[in-house]
């Protein structure tokens, strides 16, 4: 049995037990990476790679001083004072935290904007009296919407420009995307604020960094932890060289505890290793699928399906579809590398601009919407809020028809062929 095969078999039984879960999804998540190992798909050193990164270090960092709030006393009264402005309605705070979220992920990383967020939409939700696993879904999909508003919103969008430039193509420029994303932010938040959450149940559960014993206001150190927050926000969105992301939480957190605004034994609690492990446990899921050759062959079918003189609308619909479909399973930046050079040379074969079809590589290796292990940030969520798989693809999948959906309404006025 070819290595392919076996990879295809692992991943199928890995969704399975996602939407059956007869065990954990830690479990399956932690299994699958040790089956790709022992099929030889990818080196047995890589089982834990994924947990050696500075995206844990970022989470765990976040996590301390984001539940800093919460020890402070602090997020009763943000909470209180934002329902004053939302009211206690949960579609209202779902739609105020998709805007925010949008806005701030153009420019930030939406992991850094994610965890800091996180902590505040969880003390409207409790303020509102309303449980908070719907609003922290909503910010995981305003943080991917505001991804595709500009060139450093997600990491894949520079990851293609770069791609773009290897390829001999002018890369888009920051705002070159803007027109699309602009598009999946109104479109996308309207469809999850008044379709999309009626898709999800309220699974009652209270992310760890929300588990606090009540405590008073304490004026000074709420300070100290509002304070610490700012300055972390300031260097998600500066994201300067010498104080990347993950150091700054790290010494984030380090100040929250050196001030005593939490003790080193409640900032580990804070952690949520449930969410931690996950995350971690992406990286050989997508490792395993991107290795196996997979993608390589979904690359091929698209050609044949193609043939020599394909319509336009035809590229369009089916690139956008093997994209789309390969970035829920394997890492939006090897999805998006992998079609990219394809894509360019559909576009010679039939003499036809790239542009467009750089584009809709673009967007759809970064909608990431539809699985859980689609994204770290997907990973993360699940964490906060123990939403199934089923609960993904039903949000999802509907997402990804609506970015198609703009792609095609964009296209011929803005990057036409």
């Amino acid at each position: 049995m070819s290595q392919m095969a076996i990879a295809l078999i692992i991943l199928a039984a890995t969704i399975v037990l996602f939407i059956w879960e007869p065990v954990p999804i830690l479990v399956t998540a932690i299994g699958a990476s040790i089956a790709y190992a022992y099929a030889g798909i990818i080196p047995v050193g890589d089982i834990f790679k994924g947990y050696n990164s500075n995206t844990i270090v970022l989470l765990a960092g976040m996590m301390i001083v984001g539940s800093s709030l919460f020890h402070t006393g602090l997020t009763d009264i943000i909470g209180e004072k934002m329902v004053k402005i939302t009211g206690k309605s949960e579609r209202n705070i779902v739609l105020a935290t998709l805007i925010v979220s949008c806005a701030l992920s153009s420019v930030c990383s939406n992991i850094g904007v994610m965890t800091a967020m996180a902590p505040l939409v969880t003390a409207m939700c409790f303020s509102a009296g309303c449980g908070s696993s719907r609003t922290l879904m909503a910010l995981l999909f305003g943080a991917q919407f505001g991804g595709f508003v500009t060139l450093v919103g997600v990491g894949s969008n520079a990851s293609a420009a770069n791609a773009m430039a290897d390829l001999a193509l002018t890369p888009f420029g920051f705002f070159g995307i803007t027109p699309f994303g602009l598009g999946i932010c109104v479109l996308g938040t309207l469809y999850f604020t008044f379709v999309g959450m009626k898709f999800l149940p309220d699974t009652g559960y209270v992310p760890e960094f929300a588990k606090v014993e009540k405590k008073p206001f304490d004026k000074n150190k709420a300070a100290i932890a509002c304070i610490t927050m700012g300055a972390l926000l300031v260097v998600i969105a500066l994201s300067p060289k010498k104080m990347p992301m993950h150091v700054a939480a790290v010494i984030g957190s380090l100040v929250i505890m050196g001030t005593k605004c939490m003790t080193v034994r409640e900032a580990i609690a804070a952690i949520d290793w449930n969410c931690m492990l996950l995350v971690g446990s992406l990286t050989a899921i997508s490792t395993g699928v991107q290795k196996s050759g997979a993608g390589a062959a979904m690359a091929e079918l698209i050609l044949q399906i193609l043939g020599e003189h394909p319509s336009t609308f035809m590229i369009t619909t089916v690139l956008f579809i093997a994209a789309a479909l390969l970035t829920q399973v394997m890492s939006n930046i090897p999805t998006i590398m992998l079609f990219m050079p394809i894509g360019v040379s559909i576009a010679k074969a039939i003499n036809v601009s790239p542009y467009p079809i750089c584009m809709i590589i673009t967007l759809a290796g970064a909608a990431s919407y539809a699985t859980p292990f689609a994204a770290p940030q997907n990973m993360m969520t699940v964490g906060w809020t123990q939403y199934r798989f089923v609960d993904y693809l039903k949000v999802g999948l509907p997402m990804l028809l609506v970015t198609y959906l703009v792609i095609v309404a964009v296209i011929p006025f803005y990057l036409p062929y």
